[in-house]
C-alpha cells in the first residue's frame, strides 16, 4: 500500500514525465496550417529578403521543417552544395531560401511532392526572385553565380540545368 503523500509525489512526478513526452510527441508532426505559414513566409522572402522580420520567420520555419518528421523534402545535392558553399554576402539567405521553396512547393503542389525535378525547379526559380530582389535593393550585391544561373533562366535554359544538376 502507498503512503498518501508519497503517493501523491509519484503521482506528480509520473504527471509532468507523461505531459514532457506529449509535449515533445506533439512537436514532432507539423500542421497544415503550419505548413501553408512556411509557404507564406517562403514567398515573402521572394521579394523581401532583407526583411529582419521576414528573415527571422524564415530561420524559424526552416528550423521547424528540420525539427518535424513528418515531413520530408528533397534536395538537389548539387544545388544545396552549390548554394551551401557561395561565397556571398546573402549566402545564408539564398541557401535558406533554396530549402524554403523545396518545401513550398511539396505544400503548395501535393499531387507533385515526390516530383523531385519540380521541387528543385522550383527552389532554384525561387532563389533567382529571392536574389532579384536582393539586387534590386543593393545593386552591389551581386553574385557570378547566380547571374549566371540568372542569365541561363532568361534564355530558357533553366530547366535544362536542374535536370543535369539534379539527375
Amino acid at each position: 500500500m502507498c503512503n498518501f503523500p508519497l503517493c501523491r509525489v509519484w503521482f506528480v512526478i509520473l504527471l509532468i514525465l507523461g505531459s514532457s513526452r506529449f509535449a515533445a510527441k506533439a512537436q514532432d508532426t507539423s500542421t497544415q496550417e503550419e505548413r501553408a505559414q512556411w509557404a507564406v513566409t517562403t514567398h515573402q522572402l521572394e521579394v523581401t529578403p532583407l526583411d529582419d522580420a521576414a528573415s527571422e520567420r524564415g530561420d524559424v520555419a526552416l528550423q521547424r521543417i528540420t525539427d518535424v518528421h513528418d515531413f520530408h523534402v528533397a534536395l538537389c545535392q548539387g544545388y544545396f552544395e552549390e548554394f551551401r558553399g557561395l561565397h556571398y554576402t546573402y549566402q545564408h539567405a539564398i541557401l535558406r531560401q533554396y530549402m524554403l521553396a523545396a518545401a513550398a512547393f511539396q505544400v503548395e503542389h501535393a499531387d507533385r511532392a515526390r516530383d523531385y525535378f519540380a521541387t528543385n525547379l522550383f527552389a532554384v526559380e525561387s532563389v533567382l526572385k529571392t536574389y532579384g530582389a536582393i539586387t534590386a535593393a543593393k545593386p552591389d550585391a551581386k553574385s557570378k553565380v547566380l547571374d549566371g544561373m540568372e542569365k541561363r533562366q532568361n534564355e530558357g535554359k533553366l530547366d535544362d540545368d536542374v535536370r543535369k544538376q539534379c539527375h
